[in-house]
């Protein structure tokens, strides 16, 4: 037997024929949306626990490009040079500049191999942004940037990847991540159940999978509470009973989340 059946006898056996009645044109209130106050269960939410569930990313947005990380030296210069001497019979000599050549820095080395400064020497001339090595030959940048687009702003602090205006409001611009294979967007989408799985493919726009921030046009002195003003009437001067003054407290309390209470609470006070 159903749990539904179990529940029909219960009923039967708790409540007269005229109260079942009541109770059966209470449902069907309840069911042709007669009742507001009352709603039937919904299972959807249950079965899609991540359907349209607003949550705001922790992770603050990258105003500046991450500069790349500098590769592991693929070459040993120590090995090459012992080849080196090795194969010729004498040692690889360090770079010979010319009187108006310009000197490496120390703190330079080969990118390839990890050579000093001495075997290195700019190969564009007075331009010095690239040098070339005398030990493995290598070719590479002095100072490697990461160039910021003009219209960037901020970056996906997961994937590093530029955020682009998503929605832009009066109040608010949102900045979305379109990486898809961004880690935390990739974490979100292993969240889902199936159920949601199939129903992203179609209303992906109710899933918040990507990373978003938003930004609030709001000055501080905007967010400041509006402070209640001075009081124009003396409580110690009150002709009223106390447990007057208390519903009056009561009330204003009330209105206090109600604007349109407390203003007619005051004009019917004072």
């Amino acid at each position: 037997m159903s749990k539904i059946a179990r529940f029909i006898i219960w009923i039967c056996s708790k409540f007269t024929k005229n109260e079942i009645e009541q109770i059966i044109a209470g449902l069907l209130d309840v069911l042709e949306d007669r009742n507001p106050e009352v709603k039937p269960k919904d299972d959807f939410k249950e079965k899609h626990p991540h359907y349209r569930d607003f949550s705001v990313d922790p992770l603050a947005p990258l105003t500046e490009p991450p500069q790349p990380k500098e590769p592991l030296p693929l070459k040993d210069y120590k090995q090459i040079l012992a080849a080196y001497k090795l194969t010729h019979g004498k040692p690889l000599s360090p770079v010979k500049y010319r009187a108006t050549s310009p000197r490496v820095p120390q703190q330079i080395v080969c990118a390839c191999c990890n050579a000093p400064h001495r075997y290195l020497y700019y190969n564009d001339g007075i331009k010095r942004t690239q040098l070339r090595c005398k030990v493995c030959h290598a070719l590479f940048q002095a100072n490697k940037r990461f160039q910021k687009g003009k219209k960037t702003r901020y970056y996906c602090p997961y994937c590093h990847h530029a955020l682009f205006t998503w929605k832009q409001k009066k109040e608010v611009t949102i900045y979305k991540c379109c990486n898809d294979t961004c880690p935390h967007r990739l974490q979100k989408m292993n969240k889902l159940n199936e159920r949601e799985k199939t129903l992203a493919k179609k209303r992906s726009s109710q899933f918040k999978l990507s990373y978003q921030y938003r930004q609030y046009h709001y000055q501080p002195h905007e967010l400041t509470h509006a402070e209640p003003g001075q009081p124009t009437v003396d409580l110690a001067k009150i002709y009223n009973a106390p447990d007057i003054l208390g519903l009056i407290l009561t009330f204003y309390e009330t209105g206090r989340r109600g604007r349109p209470c407390r203003t007619c609470l005051a004009n019917l006070i004072f």
